[in-house]
């Protein structure tokens, strides 16, 4: 993972997470949305990029307390080499001191996602009924301590 760099984001990365997006959630957000995010007071937006290719992204936010991970997605083709984690331990070094935890939602559908999360110390806080569209499923809430 040496050729790995992860950084924050840029506008002109937008088109190239837009297209993981599309290709990782039934239910994307635009490029708009997206780019939306840069600008947000409390939130964090990091890439993954090999050799100029942009092959993950997370976005999430810290209140000064509360750390929550909106979105974390992988390209197809680099996915299983460890970019998911390394992206979650850089957005948890950002927020280092500052938070208490970390939540996130998953579907739970989703066990390569689930996985990651509990080899990185996240436990089950509870389920969501019905919070995803696209297929209609429960989510499941899942919270780190820092």
């Amino acid at each position: 993972m040496n050729e790995i760099i992860i950084r924050n984001v840029h506008e002109k990365d937008i088109p190239q997470i837009a297209e993981i997006e599309k290709n990782s959630f039934t239910d994307p957000w635009t490029e708009n949305s997206l780019l939306s995010q840069i600008s947000e007071q409390f939130v964090i937006f990091l890439i993954a990029e090999k050799f100029g290719e942009i092959i993950g992204y997370i976005i999430g936010s810290c209140d000064g307390e509360n750390a929550f991970i909106e979105k974390i997605a992988v390209k197809n083709s680099a996915r299983k080499q460890g970019i998911g984690k390394a992206l979650i331990n850089k957005f948890i070094s950002e927020i280092s001191g500052n938070a208490k935890q970390i939540s996130l939602e998953v579907r739970e559908s989703n066990p390569a996602a689930k996985a990651l999360y509990f080899s990185m110390g996240f436990e089950i806080a509870g389920i969501r009924k019905n919070l995803y569209e696209f297929p209609k499923e429960n989510g499941i809430v899942m919270i780190k301590k820092l």
